[in-house]
């Protein structure tokens, strides 16, 4: 499905018509506080247990409240999950617009984000990615719509801004690159492809990163690049 932009004048916002036609009733923000602090909840158990195998039951047992509160803030197990993506991509959104506010040098500003990303993949249970996929598509497509959309864009700007400071070299197009690394960033959950008995999240974006940034980076950015310990990253996320 293709992404499209509106422009909600009433709130002066940009609006993703996908979010509008496939999440209507979470187009806006959250502003109550006790369901703010229940998606957190939700989505530290979906993180850690996957979705498909936990019930309303079990999650209502895990963030110690009544299935009655659950059924308060959605109709069914369905919506909470839908919800709870929601929530989670979000969040990621936010926190990922907070590091590119700092206007850092492009290379330290990957190094930032990717520490980011090691602390939230670090916390997913390998089945999750199979569970979304497979038992709620409609959430699998919004967490695509996401990777193709916002991280693109925001993926592009980096490279945009790196080839215009020096730090990346001008042999490649950035309109490219940025699509071969997110619309695959998703390999890293490729339980087939690197099970998980053999290999974790954090080693196999960490070395998906380090591929990307030594074939993007010029001489001064190389110098740059040896500085700073992506590999680091993983080890304080163990």
């Amino acid at each position: 499905m293709k992404k499209k932009e509106g422009f909600d004048k009433k709130n002066n916002v940009n609006v993703n018509v996908f979010n509008v036609i496939l999440f209507p009733m979470f187009v806006k923000e959250l502003s109550d506080p006790k369901e703010i602090s229940l998606l957190e909840r939700v989505n530290e158990v979906y993180l850690k247990r996957g979705v498909k195998r936990t019930t309303m039951d079990d999650m209502a047992k895990a963030i110690n409240v009544s299935k009655k509160t659950l059924y308060k803030y959605v109709k069914n197990r369905k919506e909470l999950v839908m919800k709870s993506t929601f929530f989670h991509v979000s969040r990621d959104r936010e926190k990922v617009i907070q590091i590119q506010n700092k206007n850092l040098n492009p290379i330290k500003e990957q190094y930032e984000l990717a520490k980011f990303v090691i602390e939230t993949v670090s916390k997913v249970n390998p089945v999750l990615h199979s569970d979304l996929e497979y038992n709620y598509p409609e959430a699998w497509v919004y967490l695509n719509e996401y990777f193709n959309g916002f991280v693109y864009e925001s993926l592009y700007q980096n490279l945009i801004r790196g080839q215009k400071v020096g730090v990346y070299h001008k042999q490649f197009k950035p309109e490219i690159v940025a699509r071969f690394f997110a619309t695959r960033i998703d390999i890293i959950f490729d339980g087939e492809l690197f099970p998980s008995y053999e290999f974790n999240f954090k080693d196999i974006y960490i070395e998906y990163l380090m591929y990307h940034m030594n074939s993007i980076v010029s001489d001064e950015g190389k110098r740059i690049l040896s500085t700073l310990d992506f590999k680091l990253l993983t080890n304080a996320a163990r």
